[in-house]
Formats: C-alpha cells, sequence, structure tokens
C-alpha cells in the first residue's frame, strides 16, 4: 500500500478499554470525531481531527501531524495538538495505528485505520481536569471522497 492512500475523510471513534461487558455501548465512548489526513509520498502525514465546525465560525480542531511507514500492515504515528486560542488549545494526544488487513473477498470493505490513543498532557482545570495518562483504542473509517 502506498502511504498516499492515507488522504482522505475519516469517521472516527475511540473507545474506553474496559474489560468488563456493558449493557450500553456508550459506556465505552470515548470520542466520534471527524479525521483528516493528508499524506505525502514520503510518508509524512498532516491534517486535522474536527471537534466541531459550524458554517461560518469557528473550527474547533487538533492539528494532527506524523509519520507513516510503507511496511505491510502500513504502520503510523500521529501527535495531536489543540490549536491556539481555541477551547481545547491545551490538548495533546499521541496515536499509533495500523491499517487494517482488506480483504479480497470483503464486501462493503472500507479503508480502517485502527490503534490507540494516549492523553499526553492534562487538559481543562478544576471539575473537568482531564489527566494525562487516559488511553483508549480507535476505529477511523474512510468516507467516500466528493
Amino acid at each position: 500500500m502506498d502511504t498516499v492512500e492515507l488522504t482522505g475523510t475519516y469517521t472516527y471513534r475511540s473507545f474506553l478499554n474496559r474489560p468488563e461487558p456493558v449493557d450500553d455501548f456508550n459506556k465505552l465512548r470515548f470520542a466520534q470525531l471527524e479525521l483528516r489526513l493528508r499524506a505525502e509520498p514520503d510518508g509524512v502525514l498532516g491534517g486535522a481531527l474536527v471537534f466541531s465546525e459550524e458554517p461560518g465560525g469557528e473550527t474547533i480542531a487538533m492539528d494532527m501531524t506524523g509519520r507513516a511507514s510503507g511496511v505491510s500492515p502500513l504502520a503510523f504515528t500521529l501527535t495531536g495538538r489543540g490549536r491556539p486560542d481555541s477551547p481545547i488549545a491545551d490538548f495533546h494526544y499521541e496515536y499509533d495505528g495500523i491499517v487494517l488487513r482488506h480483504w479480497e473477498t470483503g464486501i462493503g470493505q472500507r479503508m480502517t485505520l485502527a490503534g490507540t490513543v494516549l492523553r499526553a498532557e492534562d487538559h481543562g482545570s478544576g471539575a473537568s481536569l482531564a489527566r494525562a495518562g487516559q488511553t483508549a483504542s480507535f476505529l477511523a473509517v474512510k468516507r467516500d471522497t466528493a
């Protein structure tokens, strides 16, 4: 797989790593966002993890930077940092992932990125303080191109 094939828009979902069964799948939910990636032929990655985007308003997003390797399975690392002067300016997350296997006989299969995410620094304060060290698993499913 060529690293430039990572370029695109994905539906990103992350899940808390709870080992016990849950009666409500939302108890596993960490985030559901939009991941926009662009990949260069040399494996350099850039883009944004978009939290919200209002027409004519502010886009709240983390800027994503990273690198992909051209081996199989294709692996990548990303760093996400909140944009300056935004409500998430103090966000810093690290991502480590792979592109999941494409089954030759699969029906309706989409490119899917999978891996782990780490909250690399504390963010927020007081009752809304989110401590560094929290981890989650993620899947990002590539959308159709417009």
